[in-house]
């Protein structure tokens, strides 16, 4: 017996050995789901083991860091799509393989993976921004919600009448707080209007150009009929049937369901300009599926890639995490968003929705576009002033990091 057991764990070891390993490390998935996850991918590819490293959202990127500095990268990595720029400038990334390449840069998100003009990662996940809108609010104001508005005009129409209910806001516009004011639709309007804060080529400022000034002089309409607070507060007022429409996430499906049950409310893709090259822009966050270049398996990285990629698979973790949607547009036609048509609206803004430019700037960036949200919409100051003195600053920051 104990010469059989032997052979036994002779004949693992040495299949064991024989095996491709590689570390994936990645945030979205605790060992029970990454256990559910990959068990296709065990069945496929026996040759090649997987081992799963989850990191948290508070450390996980100076690990990375410290990882590639130390040359002990993985061989696998998720990234945050705002962190692309910053490793693939410092070179520690392998470009997408070309037949990869050709797959995947059409999808919805393949743009987080972009960097002057190259591709360094795979969109897996992604999120994004739409518009939700109060139904009885709609129709007390005399408004059809089964159209809600797909236009600027149109949005300030309703906005107008259901500010004139009492007691009532038309929209929420989030201020004074870091990233929502610009996250949950000003820059998003910006980009639905043909303009953006910094050139295709990374180096200049583009704040006050004259489709920004459209937006600016918009938006800051739109402000006299909105509640202005934290997006937290704005939440929770839209849930009480305080405010008409709101600019938000996926995660606030949930959060209403389980707050304010009652609630009779819709969600539409957020409104554009009205101009035939407006579109229903929208922010895109996401996950990153990369390769460092110290990965010594890469063939084998590829894999698992290519296997995460796919829209059934990234499905499971969609189920667990509702909020984060796979990049293949294929996943459209998964019977789970039959029972959920309200994140169907979701999957379906991300193919108008953008990531922030591609510039280790970006961190200093959006904070500067947080006080351009405030002194639009909160201190009402000249637009003309807010864009010209902000798109110096703007220009100051993108000339340390020349």
């Amino acid at each position: 017996m104990r010469k059989l057991l032997f052979v036994v764990l002779v004949l693992a070891t040495v299949l064991s050995l024989g095996k491709t390993k590689l570390a994936f490390w990645q945030f979205m998935m605790d060992d029970a789901l990454a256990k559910e996850v990959l068990a296709g991918f065990a069945k496929e590819y026996p040759d090649i083991e997987v081992e799963v490293v989850q990191l948290s959202w508070s450390t996980g990127f100076d690990k990375i860091v410290t990882a590639i500095a130390a040359g002990a990268a993985p061989d696998v990595v998720e990234l945050g799509n705002t962190w692309v720029a910053s490793f693939a400038s410092k070179n520690v990334l392998l470009e997408m393989h070309p037949e990869d390449l050709a797959k995947y840069k059409n999808f919805p998100g393949a743009n987080c993976a972009e960097y002057m003009g190259k591709y360094y990662g795979y969109p897996w996940l992604l999120g994004t921004r739409a518009m939700f809108y109060n139904v009885d609010l709609m129709i007390k104001a005399g408004l059809d919600p089964d159209k809600p508005p797909e236009t600027w005009s149109e949005l300030l129409e309703a906005v107008k009448k259901i500010s004139a209910l009492p007691g009532v806001y038309g929209i929420g516009l989030p201020a004074g707080e870091v990233y929502s004011p610009w996250q949950e639709w000003f820059l998003l309007a910006i980009w639905g209007n043909g303009g953006d804060v910094v050139s295709k080529d990374l180096k200049k400022a583009v704040l006050n150009s004259p489709q920004n000034r459209e937006t600016a002089l918009f938006y800051q309409e739109l402000s006299k009929y909105a509640l202005k607070s934290k997006q937290k507060d704005l939440g929770e007022a839209f849930g009480e049937g305080r405010v008409g429409f709101l600019v938000s996430g996926a995660w606030s499906i949930g959060t209403l369901a389980q707050s304010y049950p009652n609630l009779n409310y819709g969600v539409c893709l957020i409104p554009k300009p009205d101009k035939p090259e407006g579109i229903h822009a929208s922010f895109l966050g996401g996950e990153v599926l990369a390769i460092p270049s110290q990965c010594k398996n890469v063939d084998a990285a590829r894999k698992l890639i290519n296997y995460l990629m796919r829209p059934q698979v990234a499905m499971i973790i969609t189920k667990h995490y509702p909020g984060v949607y796979p990049a293949d547009p294929r996943a459209a036609s998964d019977p789970w968003f039959e029972d959920n048509p309200l994140h169907l609206v979701f999957f379906e803004q991300l193919k108008t929705a953008f990531p922030v430019p591609p510039t280790p700037a970006w961190p200093k960036i959006e904070d500067i576009l947080t006080n351009v949200v405030d002194d639009l919409i909160v201190r009402y100051k000249s637009v003309d002033e807010v864009l010209s003195y902000y798109n110096e600053q703007i220009q100051r920051v993108l000339d340390e990091v020349k």
